[in-house]
């Protein structure tokens, strides 16, 4: 599945960024699959509400039997959404990123336009105008998936499940949408205590590579009628010089 992500600030647009797969993108991606993947399952099956969150029990503690029915049995996304903790649970964090250019100049091109130029004669000629210069460059990112869970089995299990998914399954279709899988590890098992419990977590790294694209319009009115006079000159003295000689 493809996903994107609608950014209500202008301050791309006054900088001409049409691009940029950072943070908010490629984590929320990570999560919506997630999600998606999760939906198919019948043990760890999640469950969302009207509006798109996770469909964790309320504070009103129904009996256990309902909120198996009527609620999530995994939590997926990036923070809890109560003070009350829900289990197993999978959050995904950004960890660390660097920008990574390919050349000096940030990949400086030019951007060009093919107009349609019909002279006098009736003859058809293209001409290439230049609109936009563009610069790009990428990100060399990592995010960190934790698991946590209240008994071992479970988490072991829920790290098998998602890091298989990140390797095969879902690999080809999160690059079609911006996000590059470089590789994935495992971090070790570890513990802790909440309340009078145990917590078991453990942790995936996902080593990413993704591209920010910046197109600078050109101010080029001036330039496009000096090429468009000079390219219906050239053709009108081209078209009178072979009509003498014909003569």
């Amino acid at each position: 599945m493809a996903v994107g992500h609608r950014v209500y600030s202008d301050l791309f647009d006054l900088s001409h960024f049409v691009q940029q797969t950072s943070v908010a993108h490629s984590k929320n991606l990570i999560i919506d699959e997630l999600r998606e993947y999760f939906k198919h399952d019948v043990i760890y099956k999640f469950r969302e509400d009207g509006f798109g969150f996770p469909l964790t029990p309320d504070h009103t503690d129904l009996p256990p039997d309902i909120q198996e029915e009527r609620s999530t049995r995994i939590y997926i996304g990036d923070i809890f959404r109560y003070d009350k903790r829900y289990w197993p649970s999978v959050t995904v964090r950004y960890s660390s990123g660097r920008t990574y250019h390919v050349s000096f100049n940030q990949n400086k091109t030019t951007k060009y336009r093919l107009d349609l130029v019909l002279d006098s004669y009736g003859e058809r000629s293209y001409l290439r105008v230049p609109t936009h210069e563009v610069y790009a460059g990428a990100w060399d990112q990592s995010f960190e998936i934790i698991i946590a869970a209240q008994d071992i089995p479970n988490r072991e299990e829920l790290t098998d499940l998602i890091s298989s998914f990140f390797i095969s399954q879902i690999r080809q279709e999160i690059y079609e949408s911006g996000l590059f899988i470089k590789n994935v590890s495992l971090g070790a098992e570890r513990e802790e205590d909440w309340g009078n419990e145990k917590v078991y977590l453990q942790s995936i790294t996902l080593e990413t590579f993704t591209e920010w694209r910046k197109e600078v319009p050109l101010n080029s009115n001036s330039l496009v009628e000096a090429i468009n006079f000079c390219f219906e000159y050239e053709n009108i003295v081209d078209k009178t010089q072979t009509s003498q000689d014909d003569l």
